[in-house]
């Protein structure tokens, strides 16, 4: 087997610092771009369908268009969700005219979709940042590629990632900040850095 495609991971008892070795680009980044066409063509299939208010997007959709127009009222949730919902709404040219009032509305001439794209494009992510994860913790590409597979066939999710909805935003958010904590653990030097910034705090 060649050397360059596969590297072990090796643990220092003296020093505690995990080494985790990748692999060689070719075969987990191929297996990654696979996942990431599938979850892209999966969420985006007729991303525009049904044409008309669906579940929660009553509560988001409107939330999104008070702020557009500034208008005030009282937020049960944090803020940043449907504040990027609409800025999504915003730069897509919605103008927050729509009311919301209840399932079943139609859209009609509103410019919804540019809401539904910013919230499937962050529901897309989820089953790379999965296999980025699980590849980190196992460096195995095909336990990586098995797990972020069960994500992208998940009904319950794809059907979340395809609305005007906050699941996906936190969905992705949640898995964002693990792989960040995952690959900061990998770190030959995050121990050392840690250490180091600890000292000087």
């Amino acid at each position: 087997m060649d050397k360059k495609s596969v590297k072990v991971k090796s643990t220092s008892a003296s020093s505690g610092i995990s080494e985790s070795y990748e692999w060689s680009p070719s075969p987990w980044l191929l297996l990654l771009c696979i996942i990431t066409v599938l979850s892209l063509a999966t969420r985006f299939y007729k991303v525009t369908e049904p044409e008309h208010v669906c579940w929660d997007e009553v509560h988001f959709g409107k939330m999104g268009s008070w702020y557009i127009n500034r208008t005030f009222f009282f937020d049960v949730h944090p803020p940043l969700g449907k504040m990027l919902i609409a800025l999504s709404g915003y730069l897509s040219g919605y103008d927050g005219s729509f009311a919301f009032d209840k399932p079943g509305d139609k859209y009609g001439d509103v410019n919804y979709v540019g809401m539904r794209v910013f919230c499937t494009f962050l529901g897309s992510c989820i089953a790379p940042l999965a296999y980025l994860i699980v590849l980190e913790l196992t460096n195995s590409p095909s336990a990586a590629f098995m797990s972020s597979m069960m994500i992208i066939c998940d009904v319950g999710i794809l059907t979340l990632t395809q609305y005007i909805l906050l699941d996906p935003i936190l969905l992705f958010f949640i898995m964002m900040s693990t792989y960040g904590i995952v690959k900061f653990n990998n770190c030959k030097k995050s121990c050392i850095w840690l250490h180091n910034y600890s000292e000087k705090s």
